[in-house]
């Protein structure tokens, strides 16, 4: 079994302040905002590049189950920027749960906030290169293996959220357009780029030189 995605959850409600929680990992939000239903369509609205949109613009699934706020993040990088999430679960006063995983390259990272960083798993490369803190009690019986298989997610289930709920026939995803900087500045470089003339290569000043007669020595 392998799996290639990342879940963040924010502890309660936080569906009607998703301008201030994106805020927090430096996303803008456009004010756009659509409710798919089904796998298939989160996959599809979620994608990047996504048609039709600009390429500095990404979307995130958020859906509310009663207990935490989850965020589908394909860019698989909100969870893993320590900073942000400290600084986050301090400003809301709230937990912060995640994982992202990569089974086929044995990546797998697991990080709980509240605020300050309680538990860290970093796995790269099938190595672990960080274990912070106590294992949580909801990771027991689950070996580095299976963590790399489907063990973050079975974790996430135990503390209260199933990712199976997105795919839910009566779950209703918001998916939140945003600005992504990092994309914008790289646009911006790029768009600069391609309009930076090439600079031509000097045309050497000629030579003047006096010719004369192979016969004349002087």
């Amino acid at each position: 079994m392998s799996a290639n995605h990342s879940l963040i959850l924010f502890a309660g409600d936080m569906t009607s302040q998703l301008p201030s929680l994106f805020a927090c990992f430096g996303y803008k939000t456009t004010g756009k905002i659509e409710i798919a239903k089904g796998l298939p369509q989160i996959w599809e609205y979620t994608n990047w590049p996504r048609r039709s949109r600009p390429h500095n613009v990404v979307h995130k699934a958020v859906l509310y189950n009663g207990t935490w706020t989850a965020v589908l993040d394909r860019e698989m990088i909100m969870i893993l920027d320590q900073e942000k999430c400290t600084k986050c679960a301090s400003q809301f006063n709230i937990s912060i749960f995640g994982y992202m995983i990569e089974s086929v390259s044995g990546t797998c990272a697991l990080y709980l906030y509240s605020p300050e960083k309680v538990r860290g798993l970093n796995i790269q490369n099938f190595e672990m290169l960080e274990d912070f803190g106590e294992p949580l009690p909801q990771e027991a019986e689950i070996t580095t293996e299976e963590m790399l298989a489907d063990g973050a997610m079975r974790i996430s289930r135990r503390m209260g959220f199933s990712d199976s709920l997105f795919a839910h026939p009566t779950s209703k995803v918001q998916i939140v357009e945003m600005e992504d900087p990092a994309r914008t500045q790289n646009h911006k470089h790029e768009i600069v780029s391609a309009h930076k003339p090439n600079k031509l290569p000097e045309i050497p000043k000629p030579v003047h030189r006096i010719e004369k007669p192979w016969w004349k020595l002087w």
